[in-house]
């Protein structure tokens, strides 16, 4: 017998409703796989994946607290079972700068903060330093990395591994920085020496093509070519009683084909006050800046670079 004409098969209508189900469930579970960066839950201790020992997180807690009280440094512990959840699928390094400056950890004028980040399930680890310190620290993090966490790690000591890591950053890097001491440099082979220079010479080679790569598409709105130029300057304003704050930048975009510019005001994350001097009085969040982290206030708004050391077992 002939179908009635404009009735679908009953198979037809059963596949039908198995994908309508399959894309709901895939609509369900897509929050859980997108979420955005987490919000800090303490400042010296956050272990999300539950890799510490309850004495050794209360170790690192009062550890963290005396380097903060005693010299001004803000350091941190991170434990996550992924970052693949929070965003992190183009890589350790850039996941840990992006957190790092989403909490910023740091002071806003030194950048002397720290972050110790561990992903359980990535099997990864990174020691990612603010941008005020420099290259021979690095190295010191990657000797710490190598010789303290990755050994723990491998032997499925997380917690030691996580305890003794960041007391070596906070006993070697952080406190003779705040010292104005130089670093103990570990001794490094012949290959260990020329690695940095190679790999900051890639770095600056790819920094310079997207660099080339922005300038060809920073195009003029008024005569249509690209090349503006972007010029950012802090706005000062005068206290009464001597100094200056800065909470906002003035940024001036100007094309010089034909003239055509712009300036805007962009808010910072954190207001500065200074001295008569020059000295950084105390710095603050700035009310109203809409990319801060939930109860980010905690920190200083430091901020990275991508410095420091990664490691992986």
């Amino acid at each position: 017998m002939d179908r009635p004409s404009g009735t679908a098969p009953a198979s037809a209508i059963a596949r039908m409703a198995a994908w309508l189900v399959a894309l709901l469930w895939l609509a369900a579970l897509a929050p859980a796989h997108a979420q955005g960066l987490p919000d800090w839950q303490s400042l010296h201790v956050n272990d999300f994946a539950g890799l510490l020992a309850p004495e050794d997180a209360q170790a690192l807690d009062r550890a963290l607290a005396a380097l903060r009280k005693q010299t001004g440094i803000e350091g941190t512990v991170v434990t996550l079972p992924d970052r693949t959840r929070h965003g992190g699928t183009d890589g350790l390094e850039p996941f840990a700068t992006r957190l790092f400056n989403h909490w910023g950890v740091g002071d806003a004028a030194r950048n002397d903060g720290f972050m110790v980040l561990v992903l359980a399930q990535d099997r990864e680890a990174r020691i990612e330093l603010g941008r005020g310190y420099e290259n021979d620290a690095d190295i010191l993090a990657q000797d710490i990395m190598r010789n303290t966490m990755l050994p723990a790690f491998r032997d499925g000591r997380m917690s030691q591994g996580i305890r003794e890591g960041t007391l070596a950053v906070i006993d070697l890097i952080a406190r003779p920085v705040a010292a104005g001491q130089p670093l103990a440099m570990p001794r490094r082979s012949l290959m260990d020496r020329i690695l940095p220079f190679l790999f900051g010479a890639a770095g600056l080679a790819i920094l310079g093509a997207a660099a080339r790569q922005a300038w060809r598409r920073n195009r003029c709105p008024q005569c249509g070519r690209r090349g503006l130029e972007t010029q950012v300057a802090p706005l000062e304003t005068p206290l009464p009683e001597g100094g200056h704050m800065i909470s906002q930048d003035s940024v001036t975009r100007r094309c010089p084909a034909c003239g055509w510019s712009e300036t805007r005001q962009r808010l910072r994350p954190q207001t500065v006050w200074y001295g008569p001097t020059g000295t950084v009085l105390r710095s603050e969040p700035t009310p109203g800046y809409r990319s801060a982290a939930r109860g980010s206030s905690g920190f200083g708004g430091g901020s990275s670079r991508g410095g420091g050391a990664s490691g992986r077992w």
